[in-house]
């Protein structure tokens, strides 16, 4: 079927490109389609088959919201082969790869036909665990190819700026806000002025780009300089088998686990080293009403000094001893609601994948 046969009344169909089925990216895949514009189809090649295991981009999702078809990435040459089967089986209006290996391979398989839109969802030169040889390689493959892809759809305003840096003229470069995964089941409830336990959790992969050393060493900074309190400490996502015993790993959860688990939390610490844009899991933390800290990072300028990691920690242990932790916990919550205001809703990444798809 060419693109001549389809009737302009038809839905134009999106080709999604996800190399990974747990993680943020197959989360901010699936907010795009719950979130997609009328007119939309939808079809998600991942590296499993369609009767395999449900990926969590999946979840929570429609049942015919996309149709899910199996992409081998175990090789380079036999995914951009994948890619170029796909294209020629499914003839997609727009392809969108996201994260740094599907945007190189499908860029590399690109030909005349469909919108090809490249989300980095954090380039893989921002990595901090490997070394400069190969942050350098990476950063010289996506000069490349920069010229290949029609859109560069970033995850944020700082990987916008990367992509500007990268040469990408401003003509080809949008905007996709993340947003809340989850959605808070209920009010707020109350905080105790002074908790008897202080429970304080990260949501992510046990990985080096969420950087769990820190959050360990935070927990254990709480816990000396709050001798009085229990603090527990929860890692929500993957990790049992390099967590300390000290550490309450809860594996990865369903969408409305997740909701569940962050909201029994007092304090969300995010301890990523480096991310794309304001990650989705701040975002559902704060959907949940969960004060929280994080570390200045390039992606998140202009943060407020009282949601930053080290004076946020300072600030949170004096009212904790204080017996001001309400007060403490309801002016984080305000900071971020000032912060965040109206621009990572549905409706903005609504509007955000109409441009984007076309």
């Amino acid at each position: 079927m060419s693109h001549s046969d389809v009737s302009p009344t038809a839905p134009r169909a999106v080709l999604h490109l996800v190399d990974r089925t747990t993680g943020g990216v197959p989360v901010a895949v699936r907010s795009y389609i719950a979130n997609s514009p009328p007119g939309f189809r939808h079809f998600v090649a991942s590296p499993h088959g369609r009767d395999g295991a449900a990926a969590v981009w999946a979840e929570g999702t429609a049942p015919t919201a996309a149709e899910h078809l199996d992409w081998d990435v175990s090789h380079p040459f036999g995914a951009i082969a994948g890619i170029r089967a796909l294209v020629s089986r499914l003839a997609p209006d727009v392809v969108h790869a996201h994260s740094s290996f599907p945007g190189a391979y499908a860029r590399m398989a690109r030909a005349r036909g469909p919108r090809l839109v490249y989300t980095p969802h954090c380039f893989a030169f921002e990595r901090r665990d490997v070394g400069r040889t190969a942050r350098s390689v990476y950063r010289g493959v996506e000069r490349a190819l920069r010229g290949r892809a029609d859109l560069l759809a970033a995850a944020g305003p700082g990987e916008a700026v990367a992509a500007a840096d990268l040469g990408y003229p401003s003509s080809r470069i949008r905007v996709i806000p993340n947003v809340p995964s989850v959605r808070r089941e209920r009010g707020v409830p109350a905080a105790p002025a002074t908790p008897a336990t202080l429970t304080v959790g990260m949501l992510g992969r046990w990985a080096p780009q969420k950087d769990p050393e820190l959050f360990v060493s935070a927990v254990r900074r709480l816990r000396a300089d709050l001798p009085g309190v229990r603090v527990r400490a929860r890692w929500i996502g993957d990790g049992a088998d390099a967590a300390p015993v000290d550490i309450e790993v809860t594996g990865w959860q369903p969408p409305e686990s997740v909701a569940v688990q962050l909201a029994g939390l007092d304090v969300y610490l995010h301890s990523a080293a480096w991310e794309a844009a304001v990650a989705i899991a701040i975002l559902d933390a704060v959907e949940c009403g969960v004060p929280v800290l994080v570390r200045p990072l390039a992606a998140m300028p202009g943060l407020p000094l009282a949601v930053r990691w080290e004076e946020g920690l300072r600030t949170l242990t004096d009212a904790v001893r204080a017996g001001t932790f309400a007060a403490w916990r309801d002016d984080n919550r305000a900071r971020w609601g000032q912060y965040l205001g109206a621009a990572f809703t549905p409706a903005a990444q609504r509007a955000a994948l109409r441009s984007v798809w076309g």
